[in-house]
């Protein structure tokens, strides 16, 4: 019989297997802060007492919304409604809490996605919209010789720096002073996998920061590629692709084959140059697909 429950912070261990490497860190920091400690949401599926399933919700303050971050079921497991009742009795707790919508991103070129599409559409989800458009590439594809990405000198006055140099408390400070208006998906703070350190890069100027450039490790083999901002000030100077560029060598020399390039729908400049530039070196695109229901 399967069991159904709400798990507490000391069930964590029992699931650590189910979570993504990146996640179980989040919930492990969250729980020592007492700012944070009822971020993260588990519901568990058992039997006789084994995990056999689970769900993680990342509640969003202030904005009565929680994203759906992880749901997982043990293989043996599959095709018996576990993902379901998960699914509900999350729905069930979000109500509880007046959140207003739950929400999932999810990739098209998972082997899970169809049953995940399944799933949302019987519970009633919105049909899933593509939020971004991902460039898988190899670098022995020849991009890395490409003309656009050859060294080039930063403009006088702006200076790069390697991102994780700089403490974030003060990374946000000189963002907030400078009154930079971007999206959340450009936001440089994101904590969904590991920052790759060797080649995320800040461009700041004696004003303060004027853009970034976010890469985030998703194995020993692959590198996805974020954010990319430039502050309205600077975007005629090509800093973006200069950012791009210096990223892309510092991975080509340290040997690491592949790269994702993420590139949200609501660019379409960015989205336009991406087709002319990317596209040509990707052995294949996939989406990032979002989805979300109203509660209550």
């Amino acid at each position: 019989m399967i069991t159904i429950k709400r798990l507490t912070s000391q069930d964590r261990l029992k699931y650590k297997s189910f979570m993504f490497q990146w996640l179980y860190k989040q919930v492990e920091q969250s729980l020592n802060d007492p700012i944070e400690s009822d971020r993260f949401i588990m519901i568990g599926a058992e039997s006789d007492g084994v995990p056999v399933g689970l769900l993680v919700l990342e509640q969003r303050g202030g904005d009565r919304h929680a994203v759906l971050q992880c749901i997982f079921v043990s293989k043996p497991w599959r095709r018996q409604k576990i993902a379901t009742l998960l699914l509900r009795e999350a729905r069930s707790l979000c109500v509880e809490k007046q959140l207003a919508t739950l929400s999932l991103s999810y990739y098209s070129d998972k082997s899970s996605t169809n049953a995940i599409e399944a799933l949302l559409h019987k519970e009633g989800w919105t049909q899933p919209q593509c939020e971004s458009v991902v460039f898988h590439i190899h670098l022995h594809s020849g991009i890395a010789q490409t003309a656009w990405l050859r060294e080039r000198a930063i403009p006088r006055g702006l200076e790069l720096f390697l991102w994780a140099d700089r403490e974030e408390g003060q990374l946000r400070q000189s963002i907030e002073a400078g009154g930079l208006d971007f999206p959340s998906f450009l936001s440089p703070f994101k904590t969904f996998a590991p920052l790759e350190p060797s080649n995320s890069f800040g461009i700041k100027s004696t004003q303060g920061i004027q853009g970034w450039s976010m890469t985030y490790r998703l194995d020993e083999n692959t590198i996805l590629y974020d954010a990319l901002y430039i502050s309205p000030e600077y975007q005629q100077f090509g800093l973006a692709f200069q950012m791009l560029g210096r990223s892309i060598r510092v991975q080509t020399e340290a040997g690491i084959p592949y790269a994702m390039f993420t590139v949200n729908q609501s660019t379409p400049v960015m989205m336009k140059l991406a087709r002319q530039w990317l596209a040509p070196y990707s052995w294949k695109t996939s989406e990032k697909r979002s989805s979300y229901i109203r509660l209550g």
